[in-house]
């Protein structure tokens, strides 16, 4: 019997439907690992996006006055500045507190959310811009109710309460208590534990948690079974928010943020310290520092005399941040240990986390490789403020520190 000849154009079909299916296999449980260009629809040029949540506005007659659910002219309670980069596959959030002194144009110099109230969101992309040096191409209002909504319909959103918070917000209509430890919280839930600020940080307290808050819902909005949802979240969306993105221009930055690693994903808090009149004081040269990674400039190099770094010990073991901060003490480190000890991490946690303060990775990835590697890097402003880099030391740092103290022994002896 004659071998089977193969007929070529069988084996090229074969081979592009294999190609085809690794495509979208990939595609859909690895997107990261798909270049951000050959992606469907995917992004081309670097995007960025000024986010603000507006506080209630109210309306009517002396005898009828109610919030009105519509409004989009209030004060900014919330600011952000995200940045969408294809070219570097990587998305940065810039949180600005709401109590930053800034210029206003034909404002004079005052609370940056007062912007939004005094022009809308015009002004408030403009003062913005101004004060960062970037160009804003779009913008995005959303109104407290549609936080409410789009919460619930994503069936809650998972966080990790550092405090007993119990207070009630008469403005927006909230009655909030919430005990410490991991929740899953509702809409009305989610808005008091942003709208929080009844700690000793205030209005940094607030955007730290919006920053906690931030990272659950993209943890939450971006897996599988919640794209599903996505129609029925723009629905809402498009009732609440105010924007000049259009639906396609929606799922195209959606559908890159979803596709970004974890590692190319920067929180970061305007760089800066209070005022003595309790507001936020930019930082210039830090502000630098951060538009220089929003538009892909090399981070400065890290030297570790410069780097301040705050221990927390939410391990099991007493006594592990001090001895952590004898470790890195010894390698160069200005170390602190907070008196806070909680933070915004209440619970014990086994791997570390090294939490890039002030919005450079790069001081951060040295710890974190002086740490023989151990635990998490992230890029957000969780720990103390006043640090470049906070340790929330786990159980994984018991070898490294034994193993120390082991060869401290011998160079004794």
């Amino acid at each position: 019997m004659k071998p089977r000849t193969l007929n070529p154009l069988s084996i090229i079909s074969a081979i592009v439907v294999g190609i085809a299916l690794g495509y979208f296999i990939t595609l859909v449980y690895r997107p990261q690992a798909i270049p951000p260009a050959l992606r469907p629809g995917g992004m081309s040029v670097p995007v960025t996006v000024l986010l603000m949540g507006v506080d209630i506005v109210y309306s009517g007659t002396r005898r009828g006055i109610k919030p009105d659910p519509a409004s989009f002219n209030g004060r900014s309670d919330t600011m952000m500045l995200a940045r969408f980069d294809p070219i570097r596959n990587q998305f940065l959030v810039l949180s600005i507190p709401r109590d930053t002194t800034a210029d206003i144009p034909a404002h004079g110099r005052q609370k940056i959310n007062g912007a939004n109230a005094l022009g809308g969101e015009s002004l408030a992309c403009q003062t913005v811009s101004r004060m960062v040096g970037i160009d804003i191409d779009h913008y995005v209002v959303l109104n407290v109710h549609g936080l409410v909504e789009l919460v619930d319909k994503l069936g809650g959103i998972t966080v990790q309460i550092p405090k007993r918070m119990r207070y009630r917000d008469r403005a927006a209509g909230l009655r909030i208590d919430l005990q410490p430890g991991e929740h899953l919280l509702t809409g009305d839930q989610s808005m008091g534990f942003v709208r929080f600020r009844h700690d000793a940080l205030g209005d940094i307290g607030r955007v730290q948690r919006q920053e906690i808050f931030m990272n659950a819902v993209l943890d939450k909005a971006l897996r599988p079974e919640s794209w599903a949802k996505m129609p029925e979240l723009i629905k809402i969306a498009q009732s609440h928010v105010k924007t000049d993105l259009s639906p396609p221009e929606i799922m195209q930055i959606l559908t890159f943020a979803k596709a970004v690693p974890k590692s190319n994903q920067h929180m970061i808090m305007l760089p800066g310290g209070f005022s003595p009149a309790g507001g936020w004081d930019l930082d210039e040269a830090g502000l630098r520092r951060v538009t220089a990674m929003m538009t892909g400039q090399p981070p400065p190099a890290a030297s570790r005399n410069e780097i301040r770094v705050s221990i927390e010990n939410a391990s099991r073991t007493p006594g592990l941040a001090r001895r952590l901060a004898k470790y890195l003490t010894t390698l160069g480190y200005p170390v602190k240990i907070p008196s806070v000890k909680s933070g915004n991490f209440g619970e014990q946690v086994e791997r570390t986390k090294v939490i890039a303060e002030c919005g450079n990775p790069a001081d951060a990835a040295l710890v974190k490789q002086d740490l023989n590697g151990a635990g998490d890097l992230i890029s957000a402003s969780l720990g103390d403020i006043e640090s470049c880099v906070t340790v929330v030391a786990g159980d994984d740092l018991i070898p490294l520190l034994e193993a120390d103290q082991r060869d401290s022994k011998r160079l004794h002896k």
